[in-house]
């Protein structure tokens, strides 16, 4: 729900300042390059930060390249969730992605630059690191060990959005980045665990990375493992920014 005000809002505002920046349009001067800050995860209170940049190319076609990642690792965003009882201390999560986009203006006004409605390309990088120390039980005399998890993939997709300009100001919608991704995870534990501690860690990995639909059951059999899997993903945002 604190996503849709925020982004029904957004749209409200850059429906009357889009109708002012096409009256204007004329008057402007080229202005090729943008910087922008996706405000979307600082408002809904997350700890990811990102920035992008955007370069026209042709008065139609532009470019963009941005990096975002949380800045408090202990405090990210990504929670571990599980159904079993297990404590997660300590915890040191860093998440980084790189971003590249191809984006074609669909223009219904002779706009510069180019406001409205776009289509494209883009590929995403993602790296997620997860160091924790796992409890089993919630005694305080079972076991613990250090855990690490590595994640990676990269993300190919199509991107629809809605971009406006008034004079030196860009809002930006991204609201529809569906990809498809190859995804890499190595686990490995710093202690040898059992078949139960094992299907337990399993379980939670099944869980946060939501593969389950991939694999039904996945069978850990030892203290180190590394495999691959393909899923679905799903990007939005909303920026604004400054064109130059």
């Amino acid at each position: 729900m604190k996503y849709k005000f925020i982004l029904v809002f957004i749209a409200i505002f850059s429906v009357v300042i889009n109708t002012q920046a096409q009256s204007e349009s004329d008057s402007i001067p080229i202005r090729k390059n943008a910087i922008r800050f996706n405000i979307v995860p600082p408002l809904a209170g997350f700890n990811t930060l990102e920035i992008s940049y955007e370069r026209m190319i042709s008065p139609k076609v532009s470019v963009v390249a941005g990096i975002g990642g949380n800045w408090t690792g202990n405090k990210s965003d990504f929670v571990l969730n599980s159904d079993a009882d297990l404590s997660f201390l300590n915890r040191d999560i860093k998440n980084r992605y790189f971003i590249a986009e191809v984006r074609r203006f669909i223009n219904f006004c002779d706009c510069n630059p180019p406001s409205g409605f776009y289509a494209g390309g883009f590929a995403r990088y993602n790296v997620l690191d997860i160091s924790t120390d796992v409890q089993f039980g919630s005694n305080s005399t079972n076991l613990e060990t250090k855990l690490d998890m590595n994640f990676r993939s990269i993300n190919f997709g199509i991107l629809l959005g809605y971009q406006i300009n008034y004079k030196n100001w860009v809002v930006d919608f991204d609201f529809g980045g569906v990809g498809y991704a190859p995804n890499w995870i190595e686990f490995e534990s710093s202690s040898t665990l059992s078949s139960d501690e094992l299907a337990l860690i399993s379980d939670v990995i099944s869980q946060n990375f939501g593969f389950a639909g991939n694999y039904k059951d996945i069978e850990l059999n030892s203290s180190n493992v590394k495999f691959n899997f393909w899923a679905w993903t799903f990007r939005y945002g909303a920026s604004i920014g400054y064109r130059f």
